[in-house]
């Protein structure tokens, strides 16, 4: 690193602040404008907003790792997640909008019978997920940056000092902060706005940064023979190395595929986390749908690969690493120039302050609006609620910061998470489309997953390469949906509630599961064209796939399959043009 690429990330920092500043007034306005930008997002921008926060600092560390040691295949832990945001396209995006909930959680107050029970259920999922599943992202990315910073500046690993709670601050640590710092005054500052826009600058920065790097790497590998036969020849290389989906064989390693692409984009489906909020943020139904496709496509197809690559060729140039998820930084500071090193390092940077913006704003819309301003603080001026949103932030950052010291891997972060979370979805996907779950079934999930997901953690340990978490998951799962289906059944009435009416004539539910209640009523559904979005949903997830591995195949010379892809993704392509405009025609079209 020299002058100008410091000059480089000195830049968005500043650039940053900046835009918090524009938008300090705007943003103060309420809560909404705080929380969801006024809900005035078109769909470009919330959707590379979505494809932004996503390209955390800790996942071309963690993709490059995953493809040194298991493979190719390995990236299906996230390249399922697509299948959920596409079925959230066509089933959930317009409902969610249409609710105008501020937040996820304050779904639970709308859907459910007002009692203590839906009062507990708001009040735990807010600290759950705002606080403790909120600051393992945080601390995941935060030492991934740390990674980042180890390599690429070269700082000394020894403590200046030491911070009780924090333990030895080094050289490495303050950067940090300091990074830190300045996520939370813009954030704090902007709301949602800062962090959408600053979302745009970090996009541009990611993208090129990454494109450009494999594009040099790609390059250097035609001295070794091609990226194949280098790759090949390296100590590192097995069999599964170049794999994009694994041999079908009674083992481990397939039985993982086959429970990740079933059940692992779960909870994707009906909408979560910062993903949620951008979509509650943007101005129509239409927007809040376009922007999920958007995100969708942008997230698999485009910066898969440049990823890969890197990670692929790592093996070659270091073959011997012991932290694998090590390769990526070492491969910036490597390959890359002056200039576009102080770029790629920006974009890093950037996108550890995207994420911990993102994760701030978010975290705290659940604290504030789910907790403190509904039980705690009634009836106060919007300025009050304000300036307890900002406070919140501060405090999630220093949680989130103690976390880090007790996180060391990036992937059993994810995993863990993945455990817990994914079995809840069930019932959250089940509530949309069935009048008679209600807060006890909820609640039941919850209990049941965290319980039998950490058990799991004790009767099915990972032990070597024997990695069980795709079990436990499964496992998990379907004990609570038993457990939620047995419980939905002994604590549900016959006929539907007056809160259980009134939600379904605001938003006008399709499918059969609110049949009864749409025979008492006499509304139809807004959307009753679910032929149309079922065969257009399903052409999305082939054309996206198709689009992924085809391109794939291509880099990795394999034209016979690239042939087989391209097929499939002119055929799909066709449905998806026929189809979008019926289901978009179907939609609440007001702004």
């Amino acid at each position: 690193m020299v002058l100008i690429d410091w000059l480089i990330v000195a830049f968005y920092v500043v650039a940053a602040v900046v835009i918090g500043m524009l938008f300090t007034k705007k943003a103060s306005e309420s809560t909404a404008d705080f929380f969801v930008a006024g809900r005035s997002l078109p769909w470009y921008i919330a959707g590379t907003s979505m494809v932004a926060t996503t390209f955390s600092s800790d996942t071309p560390l963690f993709v490059a790792g995953a493809v040194r040691e298991q493979g190719i295949y390995a990236n299906w832990i996230w390249w399922v997640s697509v299948i959920g945001v596409i079925i959230s396209v066509f089933f959930f995006a317009n409902l969610w909008r249409r609710s105008k909930a501020l937040t996820e959680i304050e779904l639970i107050s709308q859907r459910y019978d007002k009692s203590l029970a839906t009062d507990f259920l708001r009040i735990f999922k807010a600290i759950f997920d705002g606080v403790f599943v909120n600051c393992i992202i945080i601390a995941s990315v935060t030492l991934a940056m740390s990674k980042i910073i180890v390599v690429i500046l070269g700082l000394s690993p020894e403590p200046l000092f030491d911070i009780p709670l924090f333990g030895a601050i080094t050289a490495t640590t303050l950067i940090l902060i300091v990074l830190a710092v300045a996520a939370v005054v813009y954030t704090a500052m902007s709301g949602l706005y800062g962090v959408v826009y600053t979302d745009l600058i970090q996009f541009a920065l990611a993208i090129v940064g990454s494109v450009v790097l494999a594009v040099i790497v790609y390059i250097d590998l035609q001295d070794h023979g091609g990226i194949v036969a280098a790759v090949e020849a390296s100590p590192g290389f097995n069999s599964d190395t170049l794999k994009m989906i694994p041999d079908f064989e009674w083992d481990l390693k397939t039985a993982t595929f086959v429970i990740l692409v079933c059940i692992g984009w779960l909870n994707y489906a009906p909408g979560f986390g910062f993903f949620l909020q951008r979509t509650l943020a943007a101005r129509s139904e239409k927007d809040a749908m376009l922007s999920l496709y958007w995100f969708a496509f942008c997230h698999l197809v485009l910066r898969s690969w440049p990823w890969i690559i890197v990670g692929v060729a790592s093996l070659v140039y270091f073959p011997s690493l012991v932290d694998a998820e090590q390769s990526y930084p070492m491969m910036i500071d490597e390959f890359l120039p002056v200039g576009l090193k102080g770029i790629m390092v920006a974009s890093l940077l950037a996108a550890f302050m995207s994420t911990l913006d993102t994760q701030l704003n978010w975290g705290s819309s659940y604290l504030v609006n789910d907790v403190y301003e509904p039980y705690l603080v009634k009836g106060r001026e919007k300025a009050h609620y304000i300036k307890a949103a900002r406070v919140s932030m501060l405090a999630l950052t220093l949680f989130a910061l103690i976390v880090t010291t007790q996180l060391e891997s990036i992937l059993g972060a994810y995993e863990y998470i993945s455990v817990i979370i994914i079995p809840i979805s069930v019932v959250l996907i089940a509530r949309w489309y069935w009048w008679r779950i209600n807060v006890w079934s909820e609640i039941s999930a919850l209990i049941t997953a965290v319980i039998v997901g950490n058990a799991m953690m004790y009767i099915l340990p990972d032990e070597g390469d024997a990695k069980w978490f795709a079990v436990r998951m499964l496992v998990t799962t379907i004990i609570t949906l038993v457990v939620c289906l047995v419980v939905t059944l002994m604590t549900s009435s016959k006929t539907p509630s007056p809160k259980t009416i009134e939600f379904y004539s605001r938003l006008k539910i399709h499918g059969r599961g609110w049949k009864k209640v749409r025979d008492l009523t006499g509304i139809e559904p807004i959307a009753a064209g679910i032929k149309d979005n079922a065969i257009a949903c399903v052409a999305s997830i082939a054309f996206i796939y198709s689009l992924l591995l085809g391109i794939g195949n291509a880099l990795f010379e394999d034209w016979q399959t690239f042939g087989y892809y391209l097929i499939v993704i002119v055929a799909s392509g066709w449905v998806v043009k026929r189809k979008m405009p019926k289901v978009i025609a179907s939609l609440r079209q007001e702004v």
